[in-house]
Parts: structure tokens; C-alpha cells; sequence
């Protein structure tokens, strides 16, 4: 008899299946029939997982929105002050890299628009939310004086993203660039 799997590990199979997929041929032209095909199960199987190919895309999401997470998390360890915030523009700069380059179809006419706007909406606003944080700690601490730090992070984590999106400056001129905009904004 055929060793069963457990949840988990199914479930991202076909996360895995619908996400190659995806990438191999777009979002629109991938349906649940190619997805169970790629693996070679029944159509039931797919749905005792997922309710619909929205459900994967969604899965799929959050399982970006997780790891950017996490590495974003990374930065927030630092002990002092200065070392934190300057960890939380290097993860933020490769962080965003690593998962627009994610979000890329094999060919260019491969449409992954409706999993990578979501993911990365997300994580923009996740990112956002830690740097006004940041921000706002660094005000406390008399590191700088920024006035709004929320439309701060707003604008800085947009800009980190449009840059990188584009992919023609360096990770390091990005947080360059970022880094001397927070010096900037934080002067009296």
C-alpha cells in the first residue's frame, strides 16, 4: 500500500505544481485541470486542499508575505539603535529583490500580475508598518527628529520597491540612497 502523505506536504505540492505552472504559462492559462495533470492526482484531491485556483494564489501569497516577513523580523533583533535600522534597509532592499525576481515568468509574456501585486501590496505594507516603527523608536531615542514617520515609511519602502523593480541600480545603491533620505529627514 502507498505510504500516504501528510497535509502540509501535499498542500505544498500543489502550491509547488500550481506556481511552476504559473510561471511556465501565466496565471489566466493555468487552470486546476493543468494543475492536477502536473501532478498526476485526481480533481477531488485538489479541492479537499484548495477551494479554488484563487485559494492557491492566495496560499501561494502568503507563503511570500511569511518569508519576507521573517527576513524583515531579522532586522529587528539588532541590539542598538543605528545597527537595527541599517539591518532593516538591507533586508527591506533584498528582501524586495528576492521576491519581485520571484514574481518573474520564465518568458515575458508570462502574466503573473495577480500573484505578484498581492504579494507584494503586502509586503509593502508590512514593511511600511515596521519602518514607522523604526522611525518612531529612533525619534524616542533622539537619533533623529522625523516629523511623520508614517508617510516617511510610506514613501521610502514605494521607493525601495519602484527602484527595485526597474533593476537598474545596485542593492547597495538603494540603501544608499535610503539611508541618506532618513539622514535627511531626520535632521532638526
Amino acid at each position: 500500500m502507498p505510504e500516504s502523505k501528510d497535509s502540509e506536504q501535499r498542500r505544498n505540492e500543489f502550491m509547488e505544481a500550481a506556481e511552476r505552472l504559473f510561471r511556465k504559462n501565466g496565471i489566466v492559462d493555468t487552470t486546476v485541470n493543468s494543475i492536477v495533470k502536473e501532478m498526476n492526482v485526481a480533481k477531488g484531491l485538489f479541492y479537499y486542499y484548495f477551494n479554488s485556483k484563487d485559494d492557491v494564489i492566495e496560499a501561494i501569497s502568503e507563503k511570500y508575505s511569511q518569508a519576507f516577513n521573517a527576513m524583515m523580523q531579522q532586522s529587528l533583533d539588532q541590539q542598538n539603535y543605528p545597527d537595527k535600522l541599517a539591518k532593516f534597509i538591507d533586508n527591506s532592499v533584498d528582501s524586495f529583490r528576492k521576491l519581485i525576481d520571484s514574481m518573474q515568468g520564465d518568458s515575458d509574456d508570462v502574466d503573473l500580475t495577480q500573484l505578484s501585486v498581492r504579494s507584494i501590496d503586502e509586503a509593502k505594507e508590512a514593511a511600511a508598518e515596521k519602518l514607522q516603527e523604526l522611525l518612531e523608536e529612533g525619534n524616542k531615542l533622539g537619533e533623529h527628529h522625523i516629523k511623520r514617520a508614517e508617510y516617511l515609511a510610506d514613501i521610502l519602502i514605494g521607493g525601495i520597491v519602484n527602484i527595485a523593480e526597474k533593476g537598474e541600480a545596485t542593492a547597495e545603491e538603494i540603501k544608499e540612497i535610503i539611508t541618506d533620505l532618513i539622514d535627511q529627514a531626520g535632521k532638526e
